[in-house]
């Protein structure tokens, strides 16, 4: 049964997207010659430069969907595509870095991930609800694609947020993405916060059936985080 009153979560998405952007555009996009390129590593035109960023959410979100859509449903879907998205963020990781200024690089690969996560909201967790909700209302049979669509959306939304976090924050410290090997000083940070970020969903999991939390996680990514400062 339905409870009487709904709310729908997905302005908290969709506002910090477009305040991101915005801040994006207006700091690294309009200064592209100053923020974005770094001719030491590509000498290239500020037009082409904001053309290939801007490139950079579309592909991704392009590609990470064709990868859930056919990939996700078979055997070990789950891992196949979690595999398959990691390689794409570390290849976007590597040719942003080789490309682009490096704390413009970190930002840009955080940006194109929360673009995703932001497509993820808009394109099908709410529409699915609503498709989900409408069909119990009309007493109508619920296709469980819809539901298995939204859980795998979510499920990556979950892992993307503390990867993206340190994106965002990356600006504030130079020894990450001034490193002879920023990328796989990126890569090493994302996947560091992916792992403590399991132990906090897995927490609320382990807390509900009176299970020892699964700390392991976050102290092997912790462990990493100070691997890689070191």
């Amino acid at each position: 049964k339905l409870p009487e009153h709904l709310h729908w979560s997905m302005w908290e998405s969709y506002s910090t997207w477009l305040t991101g952007f915005a801040l994006f555009t207006v700091l690294y996009l309009y200064n592209a010659s100053t923020f974005l390129i770094d001719k030491t590593l590509f000498d290239w035109s500020p037009t082409a430069a904001i053309t290939t960023a801007l490139g950079f959410f579309v592909a991704f979100l392009l590609l990470y969907d064709a990868i859930c859509r056919t990939l996700g449903r078979g055997k070990n879907g789950d891992l196949i595509v979690g595999a398959c998205v990691f390689v794409l963020i570390v290849a976007a990781s590597w040719l942003s870095c080789h490309l682009f200024a490096g704390r413009a690089a970190f930002l840009l690969v955080g940006a194109m991930i929360a673009t995703t996560m932001s497509g993820n909201v808009f394109f099908w967790i709410i529409p699915g609800q609503r498709t989900v909700v409408a069909a119990i209302k009309a007493g109508q049979p619920v296709d469980p694609v819809h539901g298995q669509r939204g859980k795998q959306r979510s499920v990556h939304n979950t892992f993307f947020t503390l990867p993206v976090l340190f994106a965002m924050m990356s600006n504030h410290y130079g020894f990450t993405y001034g490193a002879k090997h920023n990328w796989l000083v990126l890569v090493a940070i994302m996947v560091a916060g992916a792992l403590i970020r399991m132990s906090f969903a897995l927490r609320h999991k382990a807390l509900a059936y009176g299970q020892p939390v699964p700390w392991r996680y976050a102290v092997i990514g912790t462990l990493l985080l100070i691997g890689t400062i070191a």
